[in-house]
């Protein structure tokens, strides 16, 4: 039998009758390319075609005990115990169970309000002790920290481990964002090999012995302090971990990684073991210090032949001199890269070789027409390309056959990109002055000659004069969905649905309706492969 994987719900707002149907259909979704499970969905659709009350109680208890578990909270599973006598107890034998007290978008009203924590906490005590279920899938804590309760949260994770839970997922939220995290695991969570999936965020990370977690896959850590000697620990007791997540290290000290062969007076060595980890993620407030550690780090992972990277550094400086290391640009192990280049520049000594690299990302990456072409030649099997926010290039000039995927997400002119924050009364009289002056009209013209793809996307601010489609005649689908210039959004939206006519399918976003409103106000034909979005256009 098919083993539909958790999901959570970004809303927590929905009633419970409205999350049981969305559940449903969306872990039936998820089943559709399991030919065991087709059975069980025709089932499922003669149950909802003959038009019953209440078709999804007529599913054996299994299905509806996967269903209460994609709920995003414990507390919806219960009160679907009202709904009828064949759900009254149901609850008790879910195998996930979601306890939440954390709002971030109110969090001063609830650090305000003393009693929703022992709300909370009566709730988790009273929903533990009525739970019969003896295995547990996933087990989430997400709670405002209180010392007070200190005992109460490793007494609620000391039940999930008992109950052997695969999936641990813990968050704690402090009343001063600057605090260091205070809340101390218990023990028994750093020696247990039933974990797959652990996600710690705000905890402190204090094992009195080797940590052993021998079937971990995926670990996320973030908002705590780690040293060297804590990362060897946490790597040496992890054999199988294929998924590494460090996020949000706000005054992070910089930990360095090295093998014995690359010692370096400002690096911490490390003698890490090398897993076989298949993705890296590190996302923090970088500090140009911590350079060569956070490299250290790159090397690791490299050495590791993990085939995803995603680095998204933020800082005040909109560029600066750090500059990624060079093994990440000969490395024939990745197969999707995500660089968020706020912080440091895209330099590689020589040719690029990414010889497996089939999804590539670049954001806030100054990016010239060698470099990107020195990118498209050493990535011989790339599929998408998106460019996020990128600048100085003056033409994509993509002739690789494997390319398919075109995505362009925000393009500022060179004024904008060394300030963000330029208004829009700066940006027309810039462009006021590139269309007044011939010498300087080519700045803000960007051309992309595409012949091969197949899909384009163009996204988000579009502060150009304009983006000129040389040639993509392969393509077969487009999205546009883009502000532009006031001077010029109309010419431009013009311009683009001209050159797409041969397109099968091309689809106006939300973001271009003013234009098309003003556009049909005028009398512009639009042809027939266009969509618009399905909303109504308010026209001023």
């Amino acid at each position: 039998m098919y083993t539909f994987p958790t999901i959570e719900f970004c809303s927590h707002s929905w009633e419970t009758r409205a999350l049981l149907p969305l559940a449903t259909m969306k872990m039936f979704e998820e089943g559709q390319n399991q030919p065991k499970n087709a059975e069980k969905r025709i089932k499922y659709q003669e149950i909802t075609e003959k038009g019953d009350e209440d078709g999804i109680s007529a599913l054996p208890d299994g299905l509806l005990l996967e269903i209460l578990s994609r709920l995003p909270s414990t507390k919806y599973a219960i009160r679907t115990g009202k709904l009828s006598k064949r759900w009254e107890n149901l609850w008790n034998w879910v195998p996930t169970l979601m306890f939440t007290h954390l709002d971030h978008h109110r969090r001063c009203e609830c650090f305000q309000n003393p009693n929703s924590i022992y709300d909370f906490a009566r709730l988790v005590e009273k929903t533990l002790t009525q739970c019969r279920q003896l295995k547990l899938k996933k087990f989430k804590l997400h709670s405002y920290y209180a010392i007070l309760f200190e005992s109460q949260f490793n007494n609620w994770i000391r039940h999930a481990i008992s109950c052997n839970v695969e999936e641990l997922d813990l968050e704690f939220l402090y009343r001063d964002r600057g605090g260091d995290a205070e809340f101390r695991l218990d023990q028994s969570v750093f020696n247990n090999s039933c974990f797959t999936d652990l996600k710690l965020a705000g905890c402190m990370l204090n094992p009195s012995g080797a940590i052993s977690w021998k079937n971990l896959k995926s670990l996320y850590i973030s908002y705590m302090k780690l040293d060297e000697d804590l990362i060897v620990n946490i790597l040496s007791g992890s054999p199988l971990l294929e998924t590494l997540v460090l996020e949000g290290f706000d005054g992070y000290r910089g930990i360095g990684i090295t093998s014995d062969d690359e010692v370096e007076d400002d690096i911490i060595t490390i003698n890490a073991p090398q897993l076989n980890l298949k993705k890296f993620k590190l996302s923090y407030e970088f500090d140009i210090k911590l350079e060569s550690q956070l490299n250290s780090w790159m090397r690791y992972v490299i050495r590791c032949n993990v085939r995803e990277i995603i680095l998204r550094l933020s800082t005040n400086i909109f560029e600066s001199d750090f500059t990624l290391d060079q093994t990440l640009f000969t490395c024939s192990c990745l197969t999707d890269l995500t660089l968020e280049l706020r912080t440091c520049m895209v330099i590689p000594v020589g040719a690029i070789s990414w010889k497996n690299l089939r999804n590539l990302c670049i954001s806030y990456g100054s990016l010239d027409e060698e470099l990107i072409e020195n990118i498209l030649s050493g990535s011989p099997v790339l599929e998408t390309l998106e460019l996020d926010l990128c600048y100085g290039y003056r033409r994509l000039n993509i002739t690789s056959q494997s390319l398919k995927n075109l995505v362009i997400s925000k393009y500022w002119t060179y004024l904008n990109s060394y300030d963000g924050s330029t208004s829009d009364a700066d940006l027309d009289g810039y462009l006021d002055y590139c269309i007044g002056s011939e010498a300087h009209i080519d700045i803000d013209i960007i051309e992309i000659n595409a012949p091969n793809i197949q899909s384009l996307r163009i996204e988000q601010e579009i502060d150009l004069l304009k983006l000129l489609l040389v040639d993509v005649s392969s393509l077969v689908k487009a999205n546009l969905n883009y502000t532009a210039p006031k001077k010029v959004e109309e010419e431009m939206l013009k311009g683009f649905i001209m050159k797409l006519g041969h397109v099968k399918e091309l689809k106006i976003g939300i973001l271009c309706s003013q234009v098309v409103s003003c556009l049909q106000d005028k009398g512009f034909v639009f042809p027939s492969n266009v969509k618009f979005p399905q909303v109504e256009v308010t026209r001023a």
